[in-house]
């Protein structure tokens, strides 16, 4: 299995309602993330009844034991994306928090990392990805979104956020303007100029990404 970059959508459960995760895949398809089927035990689930699923397992409060079956967790996507060999998407949830999920998208890191020099987020992928990470956060209740990579520490959950701690950036995140990370230098900062305020977090300059 390869390794992945991720990015991590961020949701606080206060936020959770009847058609959150149908309203949340419709943005997601607004944004560029083409459906293609179920992945591994959902493989031969429709979109309605994945959807269905995961939207249950969320207002259960559902988190897979150490002894269940895997079949009972959370159902994966599987889409096209940007030409990128691989693209799916999962559910976290109490992660990185108690009160918070997560909608996991990942992309094996090879198809967009560089790596000579250093494992760096390619420019060309960075401008993708950031202007995925735009669209996305046209989604009022994304509270974050952070990047990584295979063996980074956990996502930075809210309440750390709100302390002013650094979220997983391996390359960029965004956040509520309400938030102000500290400790952390050398960080190009730009708010958003979509219908949605927040801000962009880069590690160089943002100007940069896919010049």
């Amino acid at each position: 299995m390869p390794a992945y970059f991720n990015l991590s959508l961020e949701f606080e459960r206060k936020d959770l309602y009847p058609h959150f995760v149908s309203d949340l895949f419709e943005i997601l398809e607004q944004a560029g993330l083409e459906y293609l089927s179920g992945y591994w035990e959902a493989e031969g689930d429709s979109r309605d009844e994945i959807i269905r699923w995961n939207q249950k397992k969320l207002e259960q409060d559902f988190q897979l034991g150490f002894t269940e079956h895997h079949s009972h967790d959370y159902k994966q996507v599987l889409y096209s994306f940007g030409g990128y060999s691989e693209v799916r998407g999962f559910w976290m949830n109490r992660y990185p928090e108690k009160s918070c999920f997560t909608y996991e998208i990942i992309i094996p890191e090879e198809d967009v990392l560089e790596h000579e020099g250093g494992e760096i987020l390619k420019k060309e992928h960075e401008k993708i990805l950031i202007e995925l990470a735009e669209r996305i956060w046209e989604f009022p209740y994304v509270k974050a979104i952070q990047t990584g990579i295979e063996g980074d520490e956990a996502s930075t959950g809210i309440s750390k956020l709100e302390q002013g701690k650094a979220p997983n950036m391996y390359s960029f995140a965004v956040l509520e303007e309400k938030y102000e990370i500290k400790g952390v230098r050398g960080l190009a900062v730009r708010p958003f100029n979509g219908r949605r305020e927040g801000w962009i977090y880069c590690r160089r300059p943002v100007g940069e990404a896919g010049k």
